[in-house]
C-alpha cells in the first residue's frame, strides 16, 4: 500500500483536504483507501465527519502518534495492511505532531507500506501570527514534508502570500508549495498531482 502522512498545525484544514482526497481516490481512481485519524480525546470528531461519506476510517485517540503511540500506530498500520489491504492509507496526524518522526518510525517497522510522501497544510490566514509563537513546531513541520499547502488563501490579506510563501521556501525549497482552498474544492488535476509519483 502506498502511504499519504497529512500534517499541519490544528485548524489548518487537514480533514477536509482529506476528504477531497479520499474522495478523489476512491471515485476517480477506483482505489481501496483507509483513513487513519489521530484524535487527542474520546470524541473523533473528523472521524465522525470522515465517516459520513462512506470512509473506512480507524482512529487512535489515547494521545499523539509521534510522541506516546507510535507502538500503537505502528500496529494500527501493520493490521490495516493485512486486514484491508488498501491501495493507499491516508494517516491524518494531530496538529501538534512532528510527521518526520511519525514517518522514519513507520518507514522502520510499518509493514506493507511500499512508498509514502508528506502533505503538509498551512493556514494562511494565520500562518504569519502562528509561525512567530510556535515556530520550531511549526517549521518543522514544513521542514518534513514532501508538497506543502498554503490553505485557506481566501481568508489571507494578499500581501502576505509571498511573505508566507518565502518563509516556506526557505524552511523547504524541495518540496512543491500550492495555493488552495480546500473547502470550497481541490481540482482533479491538483489531486492528481499530489499522488503523482508516490
Amino acid at each position: 500500500m502506498k502511504m499519504i502522512l497529512v500534517g499541519g498545525f490544528l485548524g489548518s484544514g487537514k480533514t477536509t483536504f482529506i476528504r477531497s482526497l479520499a474522495g478523489y481516490l476512491v471515485k476517480r481512481e477506483l482505489q481501496r483507501v483507509v483513513i487513519l485519524e489521530n484524535e487527542v480525546g474520546e470524541i473523533g470528531i473528523d472521524n465522525q465527519y470522515l465517516a459520513m461519506d462512506g470512509f473506512q476510517v480507524r482512529e487512535l485517540t489515547a494521545g499523539c502518534i509521534c510522541c506516546t503511540l507510535l507502538g500503537e500506530l505502528t500496529l494500527a498500520v501493520n493490521e490495516i495492511g493485512e486486514q484491508f489491504k488498501p491501495d493507499w492509507l491516508v494517516v491524518e496526524a494531530t496538529g501538534i505532531a512532528r510527521p518526520d518522526k511519525i514517518r522514519g518510525t513507520l518507514a522502520r517497522y510499518g509493514k506493507g507500506i511500499e512508498a509514502s510522501i508528506t502533505i503538509v497544510l498551512v493556514d494562511a490566514g494565520r500562518w504569519l501570527e502562528l509561525s512567530s509563537v510556535m515556530p520550531d513546531l511549526l517549521f518543522g513541520q514544513v521542514g518534513a514534508a514532501d508538497r506543502v499547502l498554503i490553505n485557506k488563501i481566501d481568508e489571507a490579506e494578499k500581501d502576505n502570500l509571498p511573505v508566507i510563501l518565502k518563509s516556506l521556501k526557505e524552511t523547504n525549497n524541495a518540496a512543491p508549495v500550492f495555493f488552495v482552498n480546500a473547502f470550497a474544492g481541490l481540482d482533479d488535476n491538483l489531486l492528481r498531482e499530489l499522488c503523482s509519483n508516490v
